[in-house]
């Protein structure tokens, strides 16, 4: 009888214990694996203390075609590029950001391109808010052998080149390029062929080119294509020649960046470069970056955006959190974070040294509007994730006067798939 009454006592305690433990969960919020998650998660448990709200964070390989796919109970997504966030208000299986965000704040947290790229041509809607953003266009060099070579400071690609010209005469390998990334291959160089276009030519011909308005045999873009070719093609210039660039892995670059036996001073990359640099170099000491020159702010770069798919209260507020300018502020704090904020208004201090210097040059774009999302990102994805890669891994490969006598051929192969 006893044992039967403990019994007893040991469920009711049992299941109001966990009757009471248990919260449901009132925001499900999804989207790609991050560097910096535990981060992340942080500032969403702070929201949670803040508003009472029960949030969760989910990720997934491919987001986009798991919403896809799949009738989610998820609220809010994180789609790591513009062109999947079109994609999906085009479906309607995301809400557009007048139901959620009254357009003065998103005229006051985002600039006019970054709310352009997530706003449909069919139903001219905008269905995302930028969240995070990364630099592309930037110049990573060893710092000592900087300094062997005087330090010089470029204001244009033109400078670089020459000077690049000009030190390959009596030296060589004066940049390790290599871009191999298996079936991938060629995304690196579209980042250099997009930061050409830019500080060349402009926002307005860089736009036209990234909505594929303008075609790739057209004289902006042939003759940037070319100015590839005048870096790659120098003779003494580039370690392992040009033959080298498309067949060896582009992290190589920053292990010989910082390697005494191998010459190369510089290396064209983004913000990417961090995640690959030796772990026993540090930031200013061994290694640093500078813009790609230019007298512009102008600058490329990639980020993730915030979308809504189950409107409530709750999920509103979620989001307005996620998106305010006093977000992240725990995040930024840590010296190894890599979050930069898309809210131009968001000017909490960033402990970690490069990434404040990359938030500094995002914001000076960002504030001009010449900051510019990465072009192969908003093309069709059979051009810029296919066409272009194999035009400009072929442009590399084949050499300099092949590829000058043939450049017309390789962009009129590339513009039949417009």
């Amino acid at each position: 009888m006893v044992n039967r009454q403990f019994l007893l006592i040991f469920l009711f305690v049992t299941i109001a214990f966990s009757f009471f433990a248990y919260q449901p969960i009132d925001v499900i919020i999804a989207g790609p694996q991050m560097t910096d998650l535990e981060k992340f998660e942080l500032e969403l448990k702070n929201i949670e203390d803040s508003t009472g709200i029960k949030i969760k964070y989910e990720t997934y390989s491919d987001i986009e075609t798991y919403l896809i796919e799949n009738n989610s109970d998820v609220d809010i997504a994180i789609i790591p590029n513009p062109q999947g966030v079109t994609n999906l208000g085009e479906r309607e299986i995301i809400l557009s950001m007048d139901q959620i965000v009254s357009k003065e704040t998103m005229d006051s947290y985002y600039s006019k391109h970054l709310q352009e790229i997530t706003t449909s041509n069919i139903s001219d809607k905008n269905y995302g808010a930028f969240f995070r953003l990364f630099p592309n266009s930037l110049i990573w060099y060893s710092v000592e052998k900087y300094k062997d070579i005087g330090s010089p400071k470029f204001k244009s690609y033109n400078e670089l080149l020459e000077f690049t010209s000009n030190y390959s005469i009596e030296n060589k390998d004066l940049w390790c390029l290599d871009i191999e990334s298996g079936a991938s291959t060629g995304w690196i160089a579209t980042n250099w062929l997009e930061d050409i276009i830019l500080n060349n030519y402009g926002v307005e011909i860089y736009d036209q080119w990234s909505n594929q308005e303008i075609l790739s045999s057209e004289k902006p873009i042939l003759n940037s294509i070319n100015n590839i070719g005048k870096l790659v093609f120098t003779e003494n210039a580039v370690y392992g020649s040009h033959k080298r660039i498309v067949r060896k892995e582009f992290r190589n670059n920053y292990k010989n960046l910082l390697n005494e036996e191998v010459s190369c001073v510089f290396s064209w990359g983004g913000h990417y470069a961090t995640l690959y640099m030796p772990k026993d170099k540090q930031f200013k000491t061994d290694y640093d970056f500078f813009k790609f020159p230019s007298p512009l702010n102008s600058i490329v770069g990639i980020g993730d955006v915030l979308t809504v798919l189950n409107y409530d209260e709750d999920t509103k507020l979620v989001f307005n959190k996620l998106i305010n300018e006093s977000f992240g502020e725990n995040w930024m704090s840590h010296t190894d974070s890599s979050y930069i904020p898309a809210n131009i208004k968001n000017i909490n201090y960033i402990a970690n040294p490069i990434t404040s210097v990359e938030r500094d040059l995002i914001v000076k774009s960002l504030s001009d509007n010449s900051f510019r999302y990465d072009a192969s990102e908003l093309m069709e994805r059979k051009i810029g994730a296919d066409a272009l890669w194999v035009a400009l891994e072929n442009y590399i490969d084949i050499g300099r006067e092949r590829a000058y006598r043939e450049i017309e051929d390789i962009t009129e192969e590339l513009d039949s798939n417009f």
